[in-house]
């Protein structure tokens, strides 16, 4: 029997290796929703490992990052390359940098008070407080925002369920199959279309992050 077990055990991870984590990474750069990834692929994947395969893409490339950005961990000589595709989607890819006359990405913190009416007042459908905020403070990116979705989702108590509760659609399968709890201080995510309708999602309570970083340097 434990011979069978580690069999299937071999299979699964080859399944994982060679038929599904290279798409998976693939589709999620292109921004597909976390079911229709699924979907997709020719092997079934459970949606938990979807989220382990994304996590450590993202992880990777830089989408999420572990330590605050301009904190100095393996940050020291990188740019940022922005790359456009043939849908109008916008990218960034971080390199080293050799050239020392082209300047370091220099990040802008910015640490919404309690009392800003974006904790507070509920958004009409024509107004997003959200996409004001980020207009008025992005200088063309990379962007991030802080998420302490790993404390939560560890505890799994009433606010985890309180922020499920505020999501819908794909953002909430995102939130829901990311493994957070990878990470029990907050991550730092990459600002892009899923987390912009997260953001609005959660914009007028209180589980909207408050703390953004902000590319101000040549990207």
């Amino acid at each position: 029997m434990s011979e069978n077990k580690h069999f299937d055990k071999a299979l699964s991870d080859m399944k994982d290796n060679f038929a599904g984590r290279g798409g998976i990474a693939h589709l999620a750069d292109l921004g597909y929703p976390v079911l229709k990834i699924q979907s997709s692929l020719d092997f079934p994947f459970p949606l938990e490992k979807i989220g382990r395969v994304m996590w450590d893409h993202f992880v990777s490339n830089d989408t999420i990052l572990l330590k605050a950005p301009g904190s100095g961990v393996g940050r020291e000589n990188a740019t940022y390359i922005r790359k456009t595709d043939a849908y109008g989607r916008q990218s960034f890819i971080k390199t080293e940098n050799r050239d020392p006359e082209k300047k370091e990405t220099v990040w802008k913190k910015t640490v919404l008070r309690i009392d800003h009416d974006i904790f507070h007042v509920k958004p009409s459908d024509d107004e997003k407080i959200i996409k004001k905020f980020l207009k008025e403070n992005s200088h063309g990116g990379p962007d991030y925002v802080s998420l302490d979705f790993g404390r939560l989702k560890q505890r799994n108590g009433a606010e985890w369920m309180t922020l499920l509760s505020l999501l819908k659609g794909d953002e909430r399968d995102y939130v829901s199959v990311m493994p957070w709890e990878n990470s029990i201080t907050s991550v730092y995510h990459r600002i892009d279309d899923r987390i912009i309708r997260m953001l609005e999602m959660l914009e007028g309570t209180n589980m909207m992050p408050g703390v953004f970083y902000f590319a101000s340097g040549d990207v």
